[in-house]
C-alpha cells in the first residue's frame, strides 16, 4: 500500500522500526529517494521523560502525560540528499526505560 497526500504529492517509502526494554531509542533506514524526508515517532511506556534528540534532528513534538508514559515525534532537520543513504533517528536520553520507534521515510513529489 502506498501512501500518499493529494495536496503535495509526498508518498510514504521506507519504513522501520525498534524496540528495547532499556537504552538509548534508535533505527535506522534507508532512503529510496533523493530528497526524501525521515520522521520517528516514539513511546516510552515506564515514565513521563523529555526526549533529548541525536545530531541533525529536530524535536517536532512531546507529550509527557501524569501517567507516566512520553509520546513523541522527531525528523531529520533537513531532507537526505541522495537515495540509498542509511537515516539513523535517535535519542541520547533517557536510556533506561522502556521504548518503541517507529520510523517512516516521506518521499518528495517527483
Amino acid at each position: 500500500m502506498l501512501l500518499a497526500d493529494t495536496a503535495t504529492g509526498a508518498t510514504a517509502g521506507a519504513t522501520a522500526g525498534a524496540s528495547a526494554a532499556s537504552g538509548a531509542p534508535g533505527a535506522s533506514l534507508t532512503t529510496t529517494r533523493a530528497g526524501s524526508w525521515v520522521w520517528g515517532v516514539g513511546t516510552d511506556w515506564d515514565a513521563s521523560r523529555a526526549r533529548a534528540v541525536g545530531l541533525a534532528q529536530t524535536l517536532v513534538d512531546q507529550y509527557l502525560p501524569p501517567a507516566g508514559d512520553t509520546y513523541w515525534l522527531q525528523r531529520q532537520t533537513g531532507p537526505t540528499a541522495t537515495s540509498g543513504t542509511v537515516v539513523t533517528i535517535n535519542d541520547t536520553a533517557p536510556t533506561t526505560d522502556r521504548w518503541d520507534l517507529a520510523l517512516i521515510e516521506v518521499l518528495a513529489a517527483p
